[in-house]
């Protein structure tokens, strides 16, 4: 069945793919390559970096690279959007790669000294490298795919194509392209059936493949798998990782979330596993969280990580909420409704009502004229809109003008007579 492009649960979990990624990201930042912590991790910053609190890394940075030539709505298989994508990942490297996996970083040096068209140069090094070497399986493909999961959302074998044409851009092993097909897919089968299964995509790849990978997915759901997880450098393993830290959280239902406990511990809880096993902490938890956004959706994320993360290119977390809406969105082909998101440009089922309100996804950013994070309340008992910091004193200036921002953008903000809160275009007028 067809996912319905106005479904709303369907887009919340399409925008908790890239901004779940992003805390998982964040949260390894401190412990990459160091020592892994005892209890739950911090975003602290510091890293390869180094990082500042909150800051995502690399992982995050190539994903968004995907993600931007992916919410045009025009696919990843077509070699000109491959070459926009190839382009994105030279001028990071070039222009704001804080920290690059070493063979990423040889690839984009040997393809910057070839001639031709971008995905063409970036393939040709990385077949050079392979020829080589013989191993480059390296985790920098996987990393950065949860974000193709979520361009043909009713397509399985259009993403399974779009998994490895933007895996071989860089990684030319067969195991890269393979480990991004099944976790692209893992991604698709989670924001459109809401279930967690890393095996849904086996069929797509070759039938002599198949064996190797149901092993290594039995392995990695066991307590103590043979594989040493920690040595997640390699494709293989940090899908095993990966997978582990979500599948072996006391709050994983293979099935649904029946318990609402459970549903909201296991997204945070699954993250923080996945930086204790060590290793390349923020590239594993960065996996694993694009997995368990697209399973989740944004309402079971931390509200003090959604607020704090950011990074490059200048974005934070709403910016990413949007990418995957929008993605998810256009790649389904959403016409519009007459009801279009001022701030997003998401379309909702029209309602004819508040042409110039902000969805739901968007309201949920606002900030005073300083910045600071704004909840806002319908207290009509009290006289209509309360606005409170996150720290629960009253938003003063908000209460006493109904002015508020998102991204440094004027809206204004009061009471629905629905029961919510209306936050729509300054100079909209009353419905």
């Amino acid at each position: 069945m067809r996912p319905d492009p106005l479904d709303p649960g369907v887009l919340d979990r399409a925008s908790g793919v890239l901004l779940t990624q992003a805390c998982g990201d964040a949260l390894g930042v401190p412990y990459e390559f160091a020592w892994p912590p005892e209890g739950d991790a911090e975003m602290r910053g510091g890293g390869l970096g180094p990082y500042a609190p909150g800051e995502w890394s690399d992982d995050t940075q190539m994903a968004v690279c995907v993600a931007r030539v992916a919410e045009l709505g025009e696919g990843l298989t077509d070699e000109d959007r491959l070459d926009e994508v190839a382009a994105a990942f030279e001028e990071w490297f070039t222009g704001g790669a804080s920290d690059v996996g070493t063979q990423t970083a040889a690839i984009l040096r040997d393809a910057a000294r070839r001639d031709g068209r971008p995905a063409a140069r970036l393939r040709a090094a990385s077949a050079a490298l392979h020829a080589a070497s013989g191993r480059t399986a390296g985790n920098g493909a996987l990393m950065r795919t949860g974000a193709v999961g979520l361009v043909a959302l009713d397509d399985r074998d259009e993403t399974a194509r779009a998994a490895r044409a933007v895996a071989e851009l860089t990684h030319a092993d067969p195991l890269a392209g393979e480990s991004c097909v099944l976790w692209s897919e893992a991604v698709r089968v989670a924001v459109t059936e809401e279930r967690l299964d890393v095996r849904a995509g086996l069929d797509l790849l070759p039938a002599d493949r198949r064996p190797a990978w149901e092993a290594w997915i039995t392995d990695a759901e066991q307590d103590r798998p043979t594989a040493d997880l920690r040595t997640n450098g390699f494709t293989v393993t940090a899908f095993q990782a990966a997978w582990h830290a979500v599948r072996r959280s006391p709050y994983f239902c293979a099935e649904e979330f029946t318990e609402y406990d459970a549903t909201v511990s296991h997204l945070p809880d699954a993250l923080h596993r996945a930086v204790r096993i060590g290793g390349d902490t923020d590239t594993v938890a960065a996996i694993a969280g694009a997995l368990l956004g697209a399973r989740h959706g944004t309402a079971f994320i931390p509200r003090e990580w959604q607020l704090l993360v950011h990074g490059w290119p200048g974005m934070m977390g709403l910016d990413l909420s949007r990418l995957g809406r929008v993605t998810a969105q256009r790649g389904l082909g959403a016409e519009d409704t007459g009801q279009t998101c001022p701030e997003c440009g998401v379309h909702e089922r029209f309602t004819g009502r508040d042409p110039g309100r902000v969805c739901r996804w968007c309201g949920v950013w606002v900030t005073d004229d300083a910045g600071h994070p704004v909840m806002l309340y319908n207290a009509s008992f009290a006289g209509g809109l309360d606005a409170r910091h996150t720290d629960g004193s009253p938003a003063e200036d908000v209460l006493a003008t109904g002015l508020v921002r998102i991204a440094g953008r004027p809206y204004r903000a009061s009471a629905d007579r629905y029961g919510g809160t209306l936050v729509e275009r300054v100079g909209i007028p009353e419905a």
